[in-house]
């Protein structure tokens, strides 16, 4: 009589075991994927490019992620479109974790009020993990040598080029693209936007003198405002920057459009809950660390960043987006 190999009978029973549920070989649950996760590299995709807003965030969040899960976390850079081609490398991935994004508000809810044709629902499409912001802002600046010191002065001097002035912004439906057409509506004046795909290129064409006016994240510029090269004259946010306390808001200014921009961790929208508050708990507890209090306060011009649950990110944005639709009525940039 020949005997059986014990691991032959096991594999066997396995298989069996499989058949009579249901399942095929090599099948795992979603319970079970989830329970190993992470087992193989994340991708976290930023929708800047090196040194840009979400670089600057991003990458310190990548390697803390891989230090704490104990895999590899690859940023993969996709600057362009306000946003739009950071989202489509990850709204179509499966929800197991693999797949992140860090967006921002303009991208999230400026897309989604401006109605464009888009592959896909920046906000039905995305799943709110949680904020990366602090209380920052945006900055309007010009090169050094314009004779511009505030709002009232760049006005009069987009009047008095009958349409010829040109402003910078990192994007059509970009926060700044829309606060400076309705500023430009409100005043009865006309500038050209001139749309860039990355942040980082913004103060390289302000120093040259091909461009004098933009607007910019609030962090990218303040070495050189500080060493005299460019000058802010308006904070596009409802209140004054910490490092930069002397520049007024445009409200101050006459225009009161008190919208504080905001970088967010995603997923796709099939992202279970539980991997979702998971990836939302070790977000705040990066948050929380001195070394990023002082990256924001270096680099966002903002005091402690904001941590928030899943759930008060996404009833955020839900909210905003009433504001963002006004803006982009405003703004008639549709």
């Amino acid at each position: 009589m020949t005997r059986s190999n014990p691991t032959t009978r096991r594999q066997a029973l396995q298989a069996l075991s499989l058949l009579a549920g249901g399942g095929l070989a090599g099948a795992v649950s979603p319970a079970a994927a989830q329970a190993g996760w992470p087992n193989r590299p994340i991708k976290l995709v930023l929708p800047s490019g090196p040194g840009g807003g979400a670089d600057i965030f991003g990458r310190p969040l990548a390697e803390y992620m891989a230090k704490e899960l104990g895999q590899p976390v690859v940023v993969d850079n996709r600057p362009g479109a306000n946003g739009v081609l950071a989202h489509e490398a990850v709204v179509r991935q499966p929800g197991d974790g693999y797949n992140l994004l860090i967006s921002y508000a303009a991208a999230v809810m400026g897309n989604k009020a401006m109605a464009k044709n888009l592959s896909h629902d920046p906000i039905a499409d995305l799943k709110p993990i949680g904020i990366i912001s602090g209380e920052g802002g945006n900055l309007l600046v010009v090169n050094s040598a314009f004779p511009v010191n505030n709002l009232k002065d760049l006005l009069a001097a987009a009047k008095a080029s009958n349409g010829g002035l040109n402003y910078g912004s990192w994007g059509i439906g970009s926060g700044g693209h829309l606060v400076m057409e309705a500023i430009a509506l409100q005043a009865g004046v006309r500038m050209n936007h001139v749309p860039y795909k990355t942040v980082a290129a913004i103060p390289t064409d302000m120093l040259s003198g091909v461009l004098q006016v933009s607007t910019i994240d609030a962090g990218t510029p303040v070495a050189l405002i500080k060493a005299g090269k460019l000058r802010a004259i308006a904070a596009l946010s409802g209140h004054r920057l910490p490092q930069l306390p002397d520049v007024p808001t445009i409200g101050e200014q006459g225009f009161p459009f008190d919208m504080t921009p905001w970088y967010g961790l995603f997923g796709p929208s099939s992202m279970p809950a539980d991997l979702v508050n998971r990836l939302n708990a070790l977000l705040n507890k990066w948050l929380q660390l001195p070394e990023v209090k002082t990256l924001f306060a270096e680099k966002q011009n903002s005091p402690a960043p904001i941590t928030k649950s899943p759930e008060a990110f996404a009833a955020q944005i839900q909210s905003e987006l009433v504001l963002w639709r006004k803006l982009v009525a405003d703004a008639k940039v549709v």
